[in-house]
């Protein structure tokens, strides 16, 4: 069952910049909206129409979509940070460029969108002893969710890439987890700086669970060192791009 099919309508009821590039929105959704479970959940957001049309539901077909008043909407993935109904939260970064960015930084309460139901992939599906959560800053909601959401006593680090130290945020682990900022004055702008966090850390013993959302290519580098030099077993690395750097400076 896709859950990502279903869509609703939502309210925005807040807005407010989180961190430097990082804005919070939290939207009040209708309907029996329902989270997967999942700690890296995502759900789509479908943009208003620049023409300022009404918000409509649109019907999943396929790979694509299709609207009611047959005005189409661009549509983003996001993840999402909390989600306590009839509340969900969402962290959106804030760029020079794109649809998205640009929606984040000018909606306004009251505005009505309509968004996707969510699903996710995080877990391993062996037991593990041990976990790494990498992300850069698109990955960061989903990872500090998922931090804060790990049983009590399960071992983790996490390597996290943000542009400056205005960019961390606080969060509560347990005495088990260990948690990195790394910065990275280039961040979206220059190569991510992750694969060599990966490749310096001093790796445990035991089995891992690797979930990794960042860049695209720093992904790609990761996935092949866990997999090939670390000998990850399959099942137990979720290692997933979120943006293209190539693309990002490209547009």
């Amino acid at each position: 069952m896709d859950r990502t099919a279903s869509t609703y309508l939502a309210d925005v009821r807040s807005s407010a910049l989180l961190t430097p590039h990082l804005r919070r929105i939290v939207l009040e959704v209708e309907g029996d909206y329902e989270s997967s479970g999942i700690a890296d959940e995502w759900f789509r957001i479908f943009l208003p129409s620049p023409a300022g049309e009404s918000a409509v539901l649109p019907v999943s077909q396929g790979k694509g979509w299709s609207f009611p008043d047959g005005v189409p909407r661009e549509g983003r993935w996001y993840s999402i940070r909390e989600y306590a109904a009839p509340l969900l939260t969402v962290d959106i970064v804030v760029h020079e460029g794109g649809a998205a960015a640009e929606w984040a930084r000018a909606t306004q309460p009251g505005e009505r969108i309509a968004i996707s139901g969510p699903d996710g992939r995080y877990g391993a599906d062996q037991p593990t002893d041990w976990e790494l959560i990498a992300a850069d800053l698109t990955g960061l909601p989903a990872a500090l969710r998922i931090l804060s959401e790990l049983p009590a006593g399960k071992p983790a680090v996490a390597l996290l890439e943000v542009p400056g130290p205005e960019d961390e945020q606080t969060l509560e682990v347990g005495d088990d987890v260990e948690v990195r900022w790394i910065h990275n004055p280039q961040h979206g702008h220059g190569a991510s700086v992750l694969p060599e966090a990966v490749r310096s850390m001093e790796w445990r013993d035991g089995t891992p669970y690797v979930w990794m959302s960042a860049e695209a290519a720093a992904t790609r580098d990761v996935r092949g060192y866990v997999r090939r030099e670390k000998r990850v077993p399959n099942g137990c690395a979720d290692v997933v791009g979120y943006w293209s750097l190539r693309r990002n400076t490209a547009r």
